[in-house]
């Protein structure tokens, strides 16, 4: 029985993962032709809450490949690529401030 919540789990956290690729393309595809887009999609963690759900149900039958939609999920790695952003653009902001 848990196995199949697992899967459930699982299948959610693929759903999320290919949700977020297909916003972020279609985003980049929307910037590249001039057209304004809306607000950033709101599920950064979802795809990570759901694959370590997936985990302690299943742990024995599907073991960490749950954590692979969690992996490839642009949203997820955004998360950890937003500190160095974070410092880039602090970085360039205090330069321009010092040529001024």
């Amino acid at each position: 029985m848990t196995t199949y919540i697992g899967i459930a789990f699982a299948a959610l956290s693929c759903l999320v993962c290919v949700t977020n690729i297909v916003n972020y393309t279609l985003r980049m595809m929307k910037k590249r032709r001039g057209e304004t887009y809306g607000k950033s999609s709101g599920i950064h963690v979802l795809s990570m809450v759901f694959s370590i759900m997936a985990y302690v149900f299943a742990r024995d039958s599907l073991g960490a490949w749950v954590f692979i939609p969690a992996i490839l999920d642009p949203a997820t790695l955004f998360i950890f690529a937003a500190p160095i952003l974070l410092f880039r653009t602090r970085g360039k902001a205090g330069r321009q401030q010092d040529q001024r």
